[in-house]
């Protein structure tokens, strides 16, 4: 086979901050990633902020989204059920499943941030 050395590596983790969409939180979470709501149907480019005293249906309406390079327009749509995610480098929509399977809660008190110190066994 020859004189190879090979060196394990490990993927850097991501962390992200993540909220899922859902019909009482809906509002909260258009401001909080500073989208705009669309009505399904209804053209592309109409979103809008919501008005004091216009009723918002979330199971008819979605929260649109500036998104890191989205790779389609649905890509920028948030329904009820999705996930809105925040990294350094901006926000991303995760269908429900998809986010299930790319991502496990952090569940530790420690820092957010990868090791980047060599540890010394």
């Amino acid at each position: 086979m020859g004189n190879v050395q090979t060196v394990k590596y490990v993927r850097k983790p991501l962390f992200v901050e993540a909220v899922q969409v859902t019909n009482d939180n809906f509002l909260d979470v258009v401001d909080w990633a500073q989208g705009l709501v669309g009505s399904q149907g209804s053209e592309p480019g109409t979103e809008q902020r919501p008005a004091n005293g216009v009723e918002i249906d979330p199971s008819t309406h979605y929260i649109r989204i500036r998104v890191h390079q989205p790779q389609s327009p649905s890509q920028t749509k948030a329904f009820v059920g999705d996930w809105i995610l925040y990294t350094d480098k901006g926000y991303k929509i995760y269908k429900d499943r998809a986010f299930k399977a790319n991502f496990d809660q952090v569940t530790t008190e420690e820092p957010l941030t990868p090791q980047t110190t060599p540890v010394v066994e």
